[in-house]
């Protein structure tokens, strides 16, 4: 279903007092491009995001990058800074991430898993070390389905060797510690720290599908009215299509859904 066929339950969530908006920003509010590095969040969807920033409760980005490289790639004064997965924040007092305590635990393991990896490299594919997870994207391969089929129990068998846990997004296999944390979770723990009574997640990727399924569960649970928002592509893994509540169509479809919610939010309170 798309958003607008659920235009009426989403004025009742936009007009709720306590009423947040988070977002994921690869394939959300920043179009999927070949080299990571050269991504950038849409004019539009910037601007869009300063405007509620200062118009509802919270405004935050969960991302699988880390959260200095979000900040600055946001680079907006009213939105909080979720990385990693959900294992680093941006503290704003201390103008700096910080992570979760467990996983300095598994530094020495992601260490090892890097130097693992790196003599395995081939043409095209990049190594990313965000300190707390590990990134292998392969989208610039020759062939990118060769490369994953191949390199899959490769990554498995890393993981398990180094006791960390292996998950896949987008053209990209990501090593993680073996804790507990995830978009699910930051999601939960930012609908509890600001007391939202509704919200909207939004987000395109299978790293994704853990917040999806936590808004079900806090709606289940009466805790916060909050939906899943998936972003279609030519592209949208099946996982993102069986979980997302409601979708849009592509990051030009997130720029109408954030333009709609800033114009409700601000009809409601004249």
């Amino acid at each position: 279903m798309l958003w607008q066929d659920a235009a009426d339950t989403l004025r009742t969530l936009v007009t709720t007092p306590r009423f947040g908006l988070v977002t994921d920003v690869d394939g959300t509010i920043s179009p999927i491009v070949l080299n990571p590095d050269d991504a950038r969040v849409t004019a539009r969807n910037r601007e869009l995001l300063e405007a509620l920033g200062l118009e509802l409760p919270l405004v935050a980005v969960i991302s699988g990058r880390t959260a200095a490289d979000v900040h600055t790639r946001v680079g907006l004064p009213h939105v909080r800074y979720i990385g990693n997965h959900g294992f680093e924040q941006w503290s704003t007092e201390r103008n700096e991430a910080e992570a979760v305590s467990e996983v300095a635990l598994f530094r020495p393991a992601l260490e090892q898993a890097l130097q693992a990896l790196r003599p395995l490299l081939i043409p095209g594919m990049r190594l990313e070390d965000k300190l707390w997870t590990l990134s292998l994207h392969y989208r610039q391969t020759d062939d990118p389905l060769r490369a994953e089929v191949e390199y899959r129990p490769i990554l498995q068998n890393i993981a398990r060797q180094h006791g960390l846990t292996l998950s896949q997004g987008r053209k990209v296999f990501e090593l993680r510690p073996p804790i507990q944390v995830n978009k699910g979770t930051a999601l939960r723990g930012l609908v509890t720290l600001h007391e939202l009574e509704a919200a909207l997640f939004i987000g395109d990727d299978t790293t994704d599908v853990d917040a999806f399924q936590a808004a079900r569960a806090l709606r289940s649970e009466s805790l916060c009215q909050i939906y899943g928002v998936g972003v279609l592509s030519d592209s949208t893994p099946e996982p993102v299509r069986e979980n997302a509540d409601w979708f849009v169509e592509g990051v030009v479809g997130v720029e109408s859904l954030l333009a709609w919610l800033l114009e409700t939010r601000r009809a409601s309170s004249t």
